[in-house]
């Protein structure tokens, strides 16, 4: 009887487990439709992105959903499906980093660092890791790093100053003032 009771515990377990695996599937591939009407390309033109989601969520144990949201994102910026993908390799891998909390709010900044300093995507992962190495060298977080970039990097940037002074300089009044 006690193994009867342990083979149905387990019935119940895969078929909870299929379940939720099945929903996942569902929103997997809802998210890969918002992001094929924003881009106006095609699923299977997007394979690629949506083989780099899959290998960055289980690689870096990011949620897929969550990686998708910020495809979508990036994707409204004009980015292309590849250029997108590169994006969100360095944005995935914020995750991992401890100065970094929110992926949306790190991808909303990263659309502003792209668009405001005019160095691609390319350098976007450096880019992070330099507000990833100062905010966690300085009394400074990550999210203010961002949310000055988001505010005042144009005007900056404008002004002839690049990515790092505007970072040293936010650094430095951050850390005597405690101003944000």
């Amino acid at each position: 009887f006690a193994a009867f009771s342990i083979a149905t515990r387990a019935v119940g377990m895969i078929t909870q487990g299929l379940g939720g695996a099945v929903k996942e599937a569902i929103d997997f591939e809802r998210e890969m439709i918002k992001v094929a009407q924003v881009t106006g390309k095609t699923m299977k033109e997007l394979k690629g992105l949506s083989n780099t989601v899959r290998d960055l969520a289980t690689s870096l144990g990011v949620g897929s959903k969550e990686l998708l949201s910020v495809a979508r994102i990036l994707a409204q910026t004009g980015l292309t499906a590849k250029e997108t993908e590169i994006a969100l390799t360095a944005l995935a891998k914020t995750e991992l980093a401890p100065t970094f909390e929110n992926i949306t709010q790190t991808a909303e900044g990263a659309v502003a660092i792209i668009n405001q300093f005019k160095q691609g995507v390319e350098a976007l992962e450096g880019q992070l890791g330099s507000i990833n190495a100062v905010a966690g060298q300085f009394a400074v977080e990550a999210g203010d790093l961002i949310a000055v970039i988001r505010r005042t990097g144009g005007v900056f940037r404008a002004a002839g100053g690049d990515l790092n002074e505007l970072i040293a300089l936010f650094t430095s009044v951050r850390s005597t003032t405690r101003e944000s």
